[in-house]
C-alpha cells in the first residue's frame, strides 16, 4: 500500500493573486504586516486554529499538502 506524505501548506490570497508558502515564516519573507493587515505573530498563533483569516487586505489559510511518498534517495535493504 502507498503511503502518502503530508505537509503543511500556506494559501495566501490577495485580490485575484494566489500565492502559496511552507511556512509562516517564509510567507512574511515575501510580505510585510501593512501589505497583509495582520501581524505575524498574529498569523502565527491563530491560523493554526481558525484554519483562515481574512479582512479586507487579504485571506490567508492553512490547509494540507497531500503527496505519494516517493523512494528516491532511499537505499533498499539488500538480502
Amino acid at each position: 500500500m502507498d503511503k502518502k506524505q503530508e505537509r503543511k501548506v500556506i494559501h495566501l490570497q490577495i485580490g485575484g493573486d494566489h500565492y502559496y508558502y511552507g511556512s509562516i515564516a517564509s510567507l512574511y519573507e515575501d510580505f510585510d504586516e501593512d501589505s497583509l493587515g495582520f501581524s505575524y505573530f498574529k498569523v502565527k498563533n491563530n491560523l493554526g486554529r481558525l484554519g483562515a483569516m481574512q479582512n479586507e487586505k487579504c485571506v490567508i489559510r492553512q490547509g494540507i499538502l497531500r503527496a505519494k511518498a516517493g523512494n528516491r534517495g532511499r537505499s533498499r535493504n539488500k538480502s
